[in-house]
């Protein structure tokens, strides 16, 4: 697994050069990951792995996809889908940081009339309100594939200075079948390349 990162890894410092030229926020000369957990219905715990890039610069994060449905016979536990991720990240103090998301998410859904979807993305730091930069809902009839990505000005929120805090990413889908109780329906998510990249963001602190 951890090849895999490390490849993922490499492929963005490649793309980094043919990239175009962009300010760059200066980086923390140490930057390393405690610990990284998982929790949810959606990824059992040991589910997730992550690697921070030598650079400090991208987390690859690997947890797998979401997927929820409703429907006749269907259990509740599997209407509504999530999977909370905690990075515990250390680096050189003086630095706050915020992530987000490089190249989005994929899914497909296929939804009876009346049949609604829903899934979203929260982030915060533990103790602090949080922020969603994901909240997409899919109203049926509906049958396709679709690409979410996060709007460009969606950086935050930033981790507190002077009292590290783990980041806690929140991922969830649901399923709603309130306006057709008989209908069907079902959704399914993953990182737009299987692997979530998640870009660093770092500011001075002061």
């Amino acid at each position: 697994m951890k090849k895999t990162l490390a490849r993922v890894l490499f492929g963005l410092g490649l793309s980094a050069l043919v990239a175009p030229a962009v300010a760059k926020a200066e980086t923390p000369p140490e930057v390393s990951l405690r610990s990284v957990t998982a929790l949810g219905t959606g990824c059992p715990s040991g589910a997730v792995r992550a690697i921070v890039a030598s650079d400090g610069q991208y987390i690859a994060l690997v947890d797998g996809a979401l997927s929820a449905s409703a429907g006749p016979g269907v259990p509740p536990s599997e209407q509504r889908v999530f999977c909370q991720v905690i990075l515990d990240l250390d680096h050189t103090p003086g630095y706050s940081y915020a992530v987000t998301n490089a190249y989005g998410y994929r899914g497909s859904a296929e939804l009876d009339a009346g049949v609604t979807a829903t899934f979203g993305v929260e982030r915060y730091f533990t103790g602090e309100l949080g922020e969603n930069p994901v909240k997409t809902t899919l109203r049926g009839p509906f049958a396709e594939r679709f690409v979410v990505r996060e709007p460009a000005d969606s950086v935050g929120p930033y981790s507190p200075c002077g009292a590290p805090r783990p980041l806690n990413i929140r991922t969830a889908v649901n399923v709603s079948v309130l306006g057709n109780p008989a209908g069907a329906g079902r959704i399914r998510l993953t990182p737009a390349w299987g692997i979530e990249v998640l870009r660093l963001h770092w500011r001075r602190c002061g």
